[in-house]
């Protein structure tokens, strides 16, 4: 695959982060709200007013913008929107017809009476969660989660040990003020940064690039910093360089020269989100 459709499945985890709920039998999405996450632990509100029409073709950005009341997203499949409500990665939600692998969509959807009380208090989860709703209402979704034996890929220390540091521990905060949150993270096609980060959201995040779990068995339990560049598969394979001559490696070499990681094709169980029932919305 290339490397610009993997560009657009991390640019997603960053706007839209999965939830972990775990739904087991068939049913309509309706995913279970956390109670214990400081956000509104009532009823979820729902969306209302719903326009939902296909993206049209030349521009390929895809937007997301989540206003006070409302949801608008850009040249978005399908597969994305039940990764992202259902909290599996997108090669991992089977059972989708061809057009709903394929078609982008425009989606605008507002909540047109809201309590602003009760808008305020909710968790970026729980506002995933009401995507959810769209899936139901315009497109029939109906699903099964269950957990499957997969391919994946064990990450583990090469033998002359890893090749970055533990991330120092942060000065203590001003008498009165709480600590600030530790870990910050960048990515894009070839290149990933991170800051006082644990091995399995490092893990995480790499998983995108090689479009495949990646199951942290490296046993570093701290928070390290790390800083990592290769070139994308797409340009790996190209025919020639390009002037990429002296390019960096691709992503598995990169991890043993640089990090001293490596990965290990293994199978290991996944969550995973199995379509029963959608179909193909009319335009609005």
């Amino acid at each position: 695959m290339l490397s610009l459709n993997r560009c657009r499945l991390f640019a997603l985890a960053l706007v839209l982060c999965g939830m972990g709920s775990a739904l087991c039998a068939a049913q309509t999405p309706k995913p279970s709200l956390p109670t214990d996450t400081g956000g509104y632990t009532g009823e979820l509100p729902q969306f209302d007013v719903m326009s939902v029409k296909p993206h049209k073709p030349g521009e390929d950005m895809m937007r997301v913008r989540w206003g006070g009341t409302d949801y608008h997203a850009e040249n978005m499949t399908v597969k994305a929107m039940i990764s992202n409500v259902y909290g599996v990665k997108a090669w991992l939600v089977f059972g989708l017809p061809a057009w709903a692998e394929s078609s982008h969509w425009d989606i605008d959807a507002k909540v047109s009476a809201p309590d602003m009380k009760v808008m305020d208090k909710l968790t970026g989860e729980q506002r995933r969660a009401m995507i959810g709703g769209i899936l139901k209402e315009r497109f029939g979704l109906v699903i099964r989660q269950e957990t499957k034996v997969q391919p994946v890929f064990a990450m583990s220390v090469m033998p002359d040990g890893p090749k970055f540091k533990e991330s120092p521990e942060p000065p203590p905060p001003p008498e009165g003020e709480k600590p600030k949150p530790r870990g910050m993270w960048r990515m894009s096609p070839g290149s990933l940064s991170a800051t006082s980060m644990g091995m399995t959201q490092i893990a995480d995040s790499l998983s995108y690039f090689v479009e495949r779990t990646i199951v942290d068995k490296t046993g570093l339990t701290g928070k390290y910093d790390i800083e990592m560049k290769w070139t994308p598969e797409d340009r790996a394979n190209a025919t020639t360089d390009n002037g990429a001559g002296d390019a960096p490696p691709a992503i598995f070499e990169a991890l043993k020269e640089q990090l001293g990681l490596k990965l290990t094709a293994d199978k290991a169980p996944v969550a995973t989100v199995v379509v029963d029932k959608i179909t193909q919305p009319e335009e609005n």
